[in-house]
């Protein structure tokens, strides 16, 4: 498996088997908090490629985040708006 974290997501009830944690964002939320974003791929192999699908942008915590833009996210339960310190983030 080559990934940057290269851990399985893990195969429980919460619907992320399958899934690699690819990376792993900080940000700061516009309530002041600091917040993790985790984004997961779900490998594949297709002939003599490695493909990687972009299955899912949640907070550390599993809870769903709406991407608004590059770097940009908003929290869906709360309406938290988060910045994503890295350039590289999505």
């Amino acid at each position: 498996m080559d990934t940057v974290f290269g851990k399985p997501a893990g195969a429980g009830s919460d619907g992320m088997a399958g899934m690699v944690l690819k990376h792993l964002y900080h940000a700061r939320g516009s309530d002041g908090n600091d917040y993790e974003i985790h984004v997961y791929v779900e490998p594949a192999s297709h002939e003599n490629a490695h493909i990687e699908r972009l299955a899912k942008v949640c907070l550390a915590d599993g809870g769903e985040l709406k991407v608004l833009s590059k770097r940009h996210y908003e929290v869906a339960a709360t309406g938290v708006t988060l910045e994503a310190h890295d350039p590289e983030a999505i």
